[in-house]
């Protein structure tokens, strides 16, 4: 049997957002939904931390912007969600968050972008 570790989890959440005429309006309203769902979330192993936005960098000039679009008025802003969870492997982990948080994100992708055993 392996033992369980503390892994942190870090999820990406694409989130839209309706009526909104500027980036940072949509940025605001999307870390201000997805923190509301996150602590209403019934998440007893998990614990949740940082949401932020994610960050696109540009292939060619490596220059970096916000994932975040806003087109006649609604917006798709890519967030980052960090949570902790004790856990046997990095894909135990993953699935644990996901499973925990996804009631509270019907129909969202909850997509693990990293995994990673926390340091004591």
């Amino acid at each position: 049997m392996t033992e369980r570790k503390q892994y942190r989890v870090t999820l990406s959440i694409p989130w839209l957002v309706r009526g909104v005429d500027s980036v940072q309006d949509a940025v605001n309203i999307a870390v201000s939904e997805v923190g509301r769902r996150v602590a209403t979330a019934e998440t007893a192993p998990v614990s949740t931390g940082e949401i932020t936005v994610q960050t696109l960098t540009c292939a060619n000039y490596g220059a970096t912007t916000e994932a975040a679009l806003v087109v006649a008025e609604t917006a798709l802003v890519g967030l980052a969600l960090e949570c902790t969870v004790a856990a046997r492997s990095p894909e135990d982990a993953e699935s644990t968050v996901r499973r925990e948080l996804g009631t509270e994100f019907e129909d969202v992708p909850l997509v693990p972008i990293e995994s990673v055993v926390e340091e004591a």
